[in-house]
């Protein structure tokens, strides 16, 4: 099971929550919310990280202040902007961020 790093909003009772998410279709998860209402969800594959962490946080301090604050971002907003998509995959690939 994923969860995702972003609130959704159910489109039928209007509750906030971040969903978890056991499988994808595409982009597209089906979620349910905590009232039990189910939904799809569409969650674009190359611009969106689901449940990330910084594993090598000593590789990651030797980053520079402004390269670790945008990867936090990035983290805790679940969104990734054209610009940090080279960045991010590398981290990914030298295990320094890991995105179940």
């Amino acid at each position: 099971m994923y969860r995702l790093t972003s609130s959704v909003k159910c489109p039928i009772c209007g509750v906030e929550f971040r969903p978890t998410v056991r499988s994808f279709n595409g982009e597209e998860v089906e979620v349910t919310c905590p009232n039990g209402h189910i939904f799809t969800v569409f969650v674009p594959n190359g611009d969106s990280v689901l449940d990330c962490e910084i594993r090598d946080w000593e590789r990651f301090g030797l980053l520079p202040q402004a390269t670790q604050q945008a990867v936090l971002e990035v983290i805790h907003s679940g969104k990734v902007p054209n610009e940090l998509q080279t960045l991010m995959r590398r981290l990914r690939e030298a295990g320094i961020v890991v995105c179940t």
